[in-house]
């Protein structure tokens, strides 16, 4: 198995999310690179997320606005979405779980064999994911039933642009001992 690094793994992200849009979402979407940041920092309506575990654990997730999910959701289903309703929910967390998958098998050769969670969506206002501090291990990462996500990593959140509005997929992983 090759050593698993992130230098590709950006690039692994748009192709995948890029992919799953080609095919199941008529949007065009752009993505210019990544970032990394502290998930104190995260502030967003609506999270998906699916978590995976293997030789690596760690979440794959969608971070976005109502407005992104709902036209993202209007567009998977050919409908006129106007509020975050169920069908929206059901979309981010099918979006998530397809952009999951294909990463999965993607990076299969690097990480390893991976298990994917059913999606996790959520969706608020101003909502954020916190983590508890471990402060003995700089790069514990433990997930858990539940929406939990003990890491002192921050995530790598990969922007993507549609239509004058954005998402972001983020990751956070960890090799697993």
């Amino acid at each position: 198995m090759a050593t698993a690094t992130f230098d590709n793994i950006v690039e692994d992200i748009i192709s995948c999310t890029n992919e799953v849009f080609a095919t199941m979402i008529p949007m065009e979407i752009t993505s210019d690179g990544s970032f990394h940041q502290k998930e104190d920092m995260i502030s967003t309506d609506v999270i998906s997320l699916v978590s995976f575990t293997g030789e690596h654990s760690g979440i794959i997730a969608f971070f976005g606005s109502k407005k992104m999910a709902m036209k993202i959701t209007s567009n998977m289903l050919g409908i006129e979405v106007s509020s975050v309703d169920q069908d929206v929910k059901d979309a981010m967390g099918e979006l998530t779980n397809m952009i999951g998958g294909t990463l999965k098998n993607k990076v299969f050769e690097s990480f390893g064999a991976m298990h994917l969670s059913v999606p996790i969506v959520i969706a608020g206002v101003d909502l954020s994911i916190s983590s508890a501090s471990n402060k003995n291990d700089k790069h514990n990462v433990s997930i858990s039933p539940g929406v939990t996500c003990n890491s002192q990593n921050s995530w790598m959140m990969t922007p993507f642009s549609c239509e004058g509005d954005t998402f972001n997929m983020g990751l956070v992983v960890k090799k697993n001992d």
